[in-house]
């Protein structure tokens, strides 16, 4: 039987999972990191339309016995916190801890990180408004009479608290909800991902901690529905301190526990006593989606190969090889391999045994500003020193084992991420406006710079690595086509 040693995560893993994750949505486009945001907020207001519903139907138990409410409440909260991670959109509360471990880290940059956050606050605040507008109060679902009594209630119930009250609230919820996250990382099974998020989130919401956007909902029906408050109110005791707590809570715990308990202090630990490394890969390296960060198994050379006969041995008898299991140590030769394709065999395969026909599939070389992911090959140094290298190198080009060709031709393509896009365009502008001004090279003729000027320069950089490459593979090829006439015509002059 074999064996599936993927379906969790040691915490070592789910926090390099938040660094990949980090990596991947500080190189999601303005755009869609709008519309992630839009999105989830608009998936995590389920938990608040549940809890208006449960306390405006259960008005004879919230008086009676609060405290079923309050447990029925708590279960809520993780059903739309489950619909932002399997969709892979965007929540403030989730970016606080990505992003704060991620800086820890040096795989995004400060600029990254006041985008993101700042960006999926607003939008997910449009994403709340939309649903309370349109789909609730338009529809005449939120203007019955039992949850308009029960958004007045709870708007006025928060309000009551004070700033410094609220704001201490919003560190613990935060706290919790990033728990949740990093539970759920270490998870596979979409059944106990749902299970690792209920667990905090419903300890939170029970005991009534304060999540910034979870109280969008609530806040804004409340408004809509005539509450005693007003928006300057609701804005200065609710918005602001409960924001400013999560984003200190949220930082806290991906700092604390992500990054110095299980990155910084298990790697301290591993090279003073001088521990085996693993090399560590992303298995989910598309956007929209939270990485997961697993060891890379040895490559077996028998599964995709055409198999000799089978064995007199029955199923039953048959063991797994524990050594298909043993993880290899990191960025040797072996490791690096892919598994091998399957191949036509030809007259002489009775002669030559199985594995030595077996030839490794094409190596796809690792993009920059990417964490190591299955079957791009050996990760480059700012990635290696991310996946759990010591030591950052100087410059490429230099003795590092996986040296870089200082040629801009043969520059890997970057990824570029969010705030580098945004520094650079304040870059282009000012320059064009000096050039206007007359501040720069008088020789020089004034030119403003344009997307599609920037668009040019980048695909005729593009086409000449493209022709390097095309010709570098058909060099490749003739050589190995001129390789594989000389072994034919000397096995030839053998069999004769």
């Amino acid at each position: 039987m074999s064996v599936d040693d993927n379906s969790y995560l040691t915490t070592y893993e789910a926090a390099l999972a938040v660094v990949a994750t980090a990596m991947k949505k500080a190189r999601l486009r303005i755009d869609v990191l709008m519309l992630n945001s839009i999105l989830g907020g608009m998936f995590f207001c389920t938990g608040g339309m549940l809890h208006v519903l449960i306390q405006g139907e259960f008005s004879g138990a919230l008086e009676n016995n609060p405290g079923v409410v309050s447990l029925l409440t708590g279960l809520m909260y993780p059903i739309g916190l489950f619909y932002v991670v399997i969709l892979g959109v965007d929540l403030f509360n989730s970016n606080i801890l990505f992003f704060s471990t991620g800086l820890c880290r040096g795989a995004i940059s400060i600029w990254d990180l006041l985008i993101s956050w700042i960006v999926s606050y607003w939008f997910n605040l449009v994403g709340n408004i939309f649903v309370c507008y349109v789909i609730c109060t338009y529809s005449g679902i939120t203007e019955q009479s039992a949850l308009v009594t029960a958004s007045l209630e709870l708007l006025e119930q928060k309000v009551s608290f004070s700033f410094v009250q609220t704001f201490i609230k919003g560190i613990a919820g935060n706290f919790f909800v990033c728990l949740a996250i990093f539970l759920q990382l270490m998870a596979k099974p979409l059944h106990v991902k749902f299970l690792m998020m209920t667990l905090p989130v419903f300890t939170f919401v029970t005991f009534g901690f304060t999540h910034s956007v979870a109280d969008m909902f609530m806040i804004i029906v409340g408004l809509i529905n005539g509450a005693p408050v007003s928006v300057a109110t609701a804005a200065w005791k609710l918005f602001v301190p409960a924001a400013i707590g999560n984003i200190i809570g949220g930082s806290f715990f991906g700092v604390v526990i992500t990054w110095y308990l299980h990155i910084y202090v298990v790697e301290q630990d591993r090279k003073a006593l001088d521990l085996p490394q693993y090399e560590l890969r992303d298995e989910q390296p598309e956007l929209n989606q939270d990485s997961r960060v697993v060891r890379q198994k040895k490559a077996r050379f028998d599964e995709d190969v055409v198999q000799q006969e089978e064995s007199a041995d029955s199923d039953e008898t048959r063991q797994e090889d524990p050594q298909d299991f043993i993880p290899v140590p990191i960025y040797d030769d072996e490791s690096i391999q892919l598994s091998v394709t399957k191949h036509d065999l030809d007259s002489r395969s009775t002669t030559i045994p199985h594995c030595q026909q077996s030839f490794p599939e094409e190596v796809r070389t690792l993009s920059d500003n990417l964490f190591p992911v299955y079957g791009m090959g050996e990760p480059l140094a700012r990635e290696r020193t991310i996946a759990g290298s010591y030591e950052r190198p100087s410059r490429r080009g230099s003795s590092d084992s996986y040296a870089y060709s200082n040629d801009e031709s043969e520059a890997e393509p970057e990824a570029e991420y969010i705030g580098s896009q945004l520094k650079r365009v304040f870059t282009q502008r000012s320059r064009a406006l000096d050039l206007e001004a007359g501040n720069g090279n008088p020789n020089l003729t004034p030119r403003v710079l344009s997307p599609r000027s920037s668009f040019n320069r980048r695909k005729s950089s593009q086409s000449d690595r493209s022709s390097i490459r095309l010709n570098s593979e058909s060099s490749k090829e003739e050589k190995d086509l001129g390789e594989q006439n000389n072994s034919k015509d000397n096995l030839d002059r053998i069999l004769e």
